[in-house]
C-alpha cells in the first residue's frame, strides 16, 4: 500500500439542469506557469495547458435531460530535465443522463470514454473508459447536497474516487458555493453585476500514454498530478459571457513517467494499493500558476 498526497482527478463540469439556474455550455481554460526547477538539476520547465469543455444538454421533459459534450485537454511541458518540451493531450466524450426522481432527489450519470496520448501513434493503450454517478438531495431551492462516485481505467490501474459535496446560493444571490471533495471547491461573491471575487481548489490525477520517449522503454505513461489553490476575479461582460483571471499556487504538482507494465492494483483518494512503482524521470518544484477561464453560460428561464 502506497500513501499519496493528492487524490482525484479533474471533475468534469457535469450539467445540473434541475437545480442551478444556468448551464455552462462552453469553458475555455488557459494555464501557464513561471519556470519550475527540476530537483537536483539546473534545468527548468514551464507547464502550459489548454482545456476546452463543451456541454450540450437536451432537456426531454421536467424529469429527464440527456447530457452530451466533448472535452479537449492539452498539456506541454518537459517530462525529463535533459529533453525538449513534450505535448500530450486527451479527447473525452460526455454521454449521459440527468434524471429527477422526485422533488427531493435527482441524479447525474455520465460515461466518459477518452483517448489520452502523445499521439505519436494510436493503439489500444491510448484508450481509457470512465464514468461518474452523482446523486443530489435538494434540501431547498438554493441548497442541495451531493454524493458521487468516479471511475476511470487509468494507465497506472483502476481509479475509484468517492465524492461528497454541496451547492449553495445565498438568498440575495451574491454568495455561491460549489463543493465536490476531494476534487474541487469554489466559493465566489458578487461585488457588482460586473465583478465577482472568489477562491478555487482543484485536485486531479490522470494519465497519458507515451511512445519512445526514452531509450529501452518503447511504451510508457505519464501521470499528471495537481493540487492547486487559486484566488480569482471574475468579469461578467454580459449575462452569458465571463472571464476569470486567476493567480494560484501548486501544493503538489508533478508529471511522473513510468513503464507501461508498472501498475498498481487500485487507486483511491490518498492511497495507491499495490507495489511501489519505479519513477523514470525527475520531479520539478511547485510554484505559481496563472490561469484564464472564459465561460459561455446559458441562463435557464426562471
Amino acid at each position: 500500500m502506497k500513501f499519496y498526497l493528492v487524490a482525484g482527478l479533474s471533475l468534469l463540469a457535469i450539467t445540473n439542469v434541475f437545480s442551478q439556474k444556468y448551464v455552462d455550455i462552453l469553458k475555455v481554460n488557459i494555464n501557464t506557469t513561471p519556470l519550475n526547477k527540476f530537483e537536483d538539476t539546473s534545468s527548468y520547465t514551464r507547464i502550459n495547458e489548454l482545456v476546452t469543455d463543451l456541454t450540450v444538454p437536451i432537456k426531454l421533459n421536467d424529469s429527464n435531460a440527456v447530457i452530451t459534450g466533448l472535452i479537449y485537454e492539452g498539456m506541454q511541458s518537459k517530462l525529463f530535465d535533459n529533453q525538449a518540451m513534450k505535448s500530450v493531450s486527451a479527447i473525452i466524450l460526455k454521454a449521459g443522463l440527468e434524471k429527477r426522481f422526485n422533488t427531493a432527489w435527482s441524479g447525474t450519470f455520465v460515461l466518459l470514454p477518452k483517448i489520452a496520448s502523445d499521439f505519436v501513434s494510436i493503439g489500444s493503450k491510448d484508450f481509457q473508459v470512465g464514468g461518474v454517478a452523482i446523486m443530489k438531495f435538494h434540501k431547498k431551492e438554493n441548497l442541495n447536497y451531493r454524493m458521487g462516485l468516479y471511475y476511470n481505467s487509468e494507465l497506472f490501474g483502476p481509479l475509484l474516487v468517492p465524492m461528497l459535496g454541496l451547492y449553495y446560493l445565498s438568498p440575495d444571490k451574491k454568495l455561491e458555493t460549489t463543493i465536490m471533495m476531494p476534487l474541487q471547491a469554489d466559493v465566489n461573491y458578487k461585488l457588482s453585476s460586473f465583478v465577482n471575487i472568489g477562491f478555487n481548489y482543484n485536485a486531479q490525477i490522470k494519465s497519458f500514454h507515451l511512445t519512445n520517449v526514452i531509450p529501452n522503454y518503447n511504451s510508457t505513461y505519464v501521470t499528471k498530478t495537481t493540487d492547486d489553490l487559486f484566488a480569482y476575479v471574475k468579469f461578467n461582460f454580459t449575462k452569458s459571457f465571463s472571464l476569470q483571471t486567476r493567480l494560484g499556487q501548486s501544493v503538489d504538482r508533478s508529471n511522473r513517467v513510468f513503464n507501461e507494465s508498472d501498475r498498481v492494483t487500485l487507486g483511491l483518494p490518498a492511497i495507491y494499493i499495490g507495489h511501489k512503482r519505479e519513477q523514470l524521470n525527475t520531479n520539478f518544484s511547485n510554484g505559481l500558476l496563472f490561469q484564464f477561464v472564459l465561460v459561455y453560460r446559458f441562463n435557464l428561464p426562471e
